[in-house]
Formats: C-alpha cells, sequence, structure tokens
C-alpha cells in the first residue's frame, strides 16, 4: 500500500466516524427533547424518610 492509499483511507476514516457521531448526536437529543422534564418536582430525598438523619440513635444508648 502506498502512503497516498493511507492518507486517503484514513480521510475516508475520520469523514465516516465524523458522519456517525453527528447522526447519532441529532437522534439522541430529538429524543430527549420529546421526554417530559419534570424539573419543578421537589425530588424526595429518602435520608429525609429515615430515622438516622433525625440522630434519635445518639439518644437510644445502644452504643455503648
Amino acid at each position: 500500500m502506498a502512503v497516498s492509499d493511507i492518507i486517503v483511507w484514513t480521510v475516508v476514516f475520520i469523514l465516516f466516524t465524523a458522519f456517525v457521531t453527528i447522526v447519532t448526536t441529532a437522534v439522541l437529543m430529538r429524543q430527549a427533547k420529546r421526554r417530559p422534564h419534570d424539573s419543578q418536582e421537589p425530588k424526595e430525598d429518602d435520608w429525609d424518610r429515615d430515622n438516622w438523619s433525625k440522630d434519635d440513635w445518639k439518644k437510644g444508648g445502644w452504643d455503648k
């Protein structure tokens, strides 16, 4: 293989990779726009509901 053939195939590979990347990004962005976003709802945290977050374990004396 000549050096010019290697350069040509390298350029073809780079162009093909760029094309695939652009198409994939466009498809993913379109899907992301279709999905509804509920950013106004505060997320419920499990830590707030857990008894360990209230520090009542310190009052029990079980760690002695």
